[in-house]
């Protein structure tokens, strides 16, 4: 068996896996040792080629992942500790073996051992001759299995109890027809994701940005000198199960009984199994090991190269210097958000010229000879802005109080309805208290809604914004207490129909002076006259309701008088109901009049209501 080839190449993503290659001359088959939990990646996607040489790969094997004890214990062939000869001698049952014991060769059948013996365990053999023989075990030195089916028990044997003791690991064994001076190999695996942490240095207004990689080796073998990529791509990658075996499910045909009957068949579905610094850090210390790492912007992607070859213990990880850059653009702030407590936070913002990508990671920050404090760098592009708060200003107290009105800047009138547009106002009161001795500037961040304008009032000063905080500062004097306003206002209209004004709403407007006091006048003979058509339709309708009354009750008299006789009783009674019915007549006459006329009425008022409203909205209109 050839010596494996050696890792030379090791690429680190982002998203859980490492590609490693390996590289160097074989002379045969050579076997790769991997975790059992490695093997889905191994094999979807290892790689052979020979680079160098007359040689050719062939197939390349591996264990499966049944349990190899119980492998063996199928076959007969799991000894119990401690009674390994004694177990090996019980599977060679039936077996020709020749013992070697002293100077003396024995040649036999194994019948089995005899381990009640008076002296010690016996070994029982059957000779050539048909003999029953007894072999002291203690004193056999060798023994040699004769039989083909025996050696390849043994080879069985061997290789079983081999994965037996691997533990997690699995064994894969590429098949190299003859000798290859260049045999590139690779493959993925599962590996811990690398990661990034940072030092900011602060030095005055000089920020260094040193940044670190983590990294862990990925394979159970000690790595030396082997070439390491860090990249932050993510290419697609799935978890596919290609180790263990997939039966497909068959049809099972038994035999049919002797007994007349018909043939039937079942299916069957057959499972698988299943650095800590003293004071201030000298960014110099970085700078000449991040020199050798080489960077490459690649769209979609963006990496580092390790220059100088990198060495891991199994088991092992390192930090490894990145980049250290100075940056630029650096500010210091004291930044407070309502939602942040009372004390604002000491924010360092900065461009990241530093000419790579940061990923996302801890930053230390360091200034003032010391620990500063500590951050997380969001992902960034070259040249966008950093922001990390990284500590608390305890001697600086905050807070931010909100009153709210909304003030009619437009009273639109429509055919329709009268449209009210509002301009909703919101003053935030910014309050700060500095018990430092120097004065302190505080920004202040509100955040930014669509449509709405904020902007400074007293003792505020415009800072601009970032998209979502409009940020706005204010002086502080040393153990003094400062307030300032900001002003944030959005519209807001609403419609309101005709038949839905209220007296009340016009006083508002004319006292708000929304309208002047000649459009407060026709309109309220506008709703003047909606009143008077709506009361007189009311009228109308009880009218009609006492006409209908009056009809249904001429209806009844005209149907009893269809009965009643002309003589005697029946007679008065009829020449009563026909003086009823005449009064009801008349009665429902003037009630058909009367409805008429306020129905005329209801649509005058409407009409003049109408002209009214078309004479106000002709001379509202430009």
């Amino acid at each position: 068996m050839s010596k494996s080839p050696k890792v030379d190449r090791l690429v680190l993503y982002k998203h859980g896996v490492a590609f490693v290659g390996r590289r160097g001359p074989v002379d045969g088959d050579f076997r790769l040792t991997f975790r059992r939990d490695d093997m889905k990646d191994v094999l979807k996607s290892l790689t052979v080629d020979v680079a160098g040489g007359g040689a050719s790969v062939g197939a390349v094997s591996f264990d499966t992942p049944a349990d190899p004890r119980a492998e063996l214990a199928d076959r007969n062939l799991l000894l119990d500790p401690g009674e390994a000869l004694a177990g090996l001698v019980d599977a060679l049952r039936g077996r020709a073996v020749q013992v070697h014991r002293g100077g003396k060769t024995l040649r036999g059948q194994v019948i089995g051992v005899d381990a009640a013996a008076e002296h010690g365990r016996q070994l029982v053999l059957r000779s050539d001759s048909g003999a029953v023989k007894l072999v002291d075990l203690a004193g056999v030195r060798r023994l040699d299995v004769l039989e083909t089916a025996s050696k390849d028990d043994l080879d069985y044997l061997i290789d079983r109890s081999r994965a037996a003791t691997a533990g997690p690991n699995c064994d894969v064994t590429v098949q190299i027809r003859g000798a290859a001076d260049d045999l590139r190999v690779s493959y993925i695996v599962a590996a811990p994701m690398w990661r990034v942490s940072y030092r900011v240095i602060r030095d005055g207004d000089t920020v260094t940005l040193v940044a670190t990689g983590i990294i862990h080796n990925p394979i159970d073998e000690d790595l030396t000198d082997v070439e390491v990529t860090l990249t932050t791509g993510q290419p697609i990658s799935f978890d596919i199960d290609l180790y263990h075996g997939r039966r497909v499910a068959r049809t099972v045909v038994e035999e049919s009984d002797r007994a007349a009957g018909p043939r039937t068949a079942r299916s069957a579905m057959v499972a698988a199994a299943p650095p800590m610094f003293d004071g201030l850090p000298a960014a110099a210390a970085y700078e000449a090991a991040a020199a050798d790492v080489e960077t490459s912007d690649r769209g979609e992607y963006f990496e580092y190269r390790l220059a100088a070859p990198l060495s891991l213990k199994r088991g092992g990880a390192a930090m490894v210097p990145l980049a250290v850059a100075t940056v630029d653009g650096v500010r210091r702030e004291v930044v407070w958000r309502e939602d942040r407590g009372p004390a604002p936070d000491i924010v360092l913002t900065f461009a990241n010229t530093a000419g790579v990508v940061l990923e996302e990671g801890p930053a230390v920050i360091y200034e003032q000879d010391g620990y500063a404090g500590e951050a997380m760098v969001d992902f960034t592009s070259r040249g966008a802005d950093v922001r990390l708060a990284f500590a608390k200003d305890l001697a600086v107290r905050c807070r931010s109080d909100a009153s709210f009105r909304t003030v009619t800047t437009r009273i639109r009138l429509t055919a329709d309805a009268v449209v009210e547009e509002q301009r909703c106002e919101r003053l935030h009161t910014l309050h700060a208290e500095n018990d430092h001795d120097d004065p302190v500037e505080v920004v202040f961040e509100l955040p930014v809604s669509p449509q709405h304008v904020v902007s400074a009032q007293d003792g505020a000063t415009d800072a601009g914004d970032d998209g979502l905080w409009r940020r706005f500062a204010v002086a502080v004097p040393g153990h003094q207490v400062a307030e300032a306003t900001v002003l944030e206002s959005w519209p807001v209209s609403s419609q309101i129909g005709y038949d839905d004004l209220e007296p009340g709403r016009l006083e508002e407007w004319l006292a708000d002076r929304s309208l002047d006091a000649a459009t407060v006048e026709a309109l309220s003979q506008v709703l003047a006259h909606q009143n008077t058509a709506r009361r007189l339709t009311e009228q109308g309708e009880r009218i009609e309701a006492d006409r209908a009354e009056a009809y249904a009750a001429q209806s009844r008299i005209a149907e009893q008088l269809r009965v009643l006789g002309t003589d005697g009783a029946e007679g008065e009674l009829r020449a009563r109901q026909v003086a009823e019915l005449e009064a009801l007549q008349d009665r429902a006459g003037a009630l058909d009049a009367d409805a008429r006329r306020l129905r005329d009425d209801a649509e005058a008022a409407r009409q003049q209501a109408s002209a009214e409203l078309r004479r106000v909205i002709g001379a509202e209109s430009p």
